[in-house]
């Protein structure tokens, strides 16, 4: 995922565990040039206390999937039958 948001122009910083990520965020947190960071949503909950925003709100922290993210059994196709619902104007069924 790193490569991709690199070929997007973005900076990527990748650590390997929990508590170097919190270290970065904080880190991060106290520059001022940064209005948005994205985290994986894997290390949010043990990270967003460490890096508090500053009092203008920023940074922002969004979480994004990571790339090995496991769903529960049928979530995709709820998610797909849904969305054909929305746009067809009624149920169908996938098998």
């Amino acid at each position: 995922m790193t490569l991709g948001f690199r070929l997007a122009g973005l900076r990527a910083h990748v650590v390997d565990s929990k508590p170097l990520a919190a270290t970065l965020l904080a880190q991060l947190a106290r520059e001022p040039q940064w209005g948005v960071i994205l985290v994986q949503e894997n290390l949010m909950p043990d990270v967003t206390p460490a890096a508090r925003p500053s009092d203008g709100g920023l940074p922002i922290l969004v979480p994004f999937p990571g790339p090995s993210r496991e769903r529960p059994p049928g979530e995709a196709e709820a998610y797909v039958a849904e969305l054909l619902r929305q746009a067809v104007g009624y149920r169908v069924r996938l098998r």
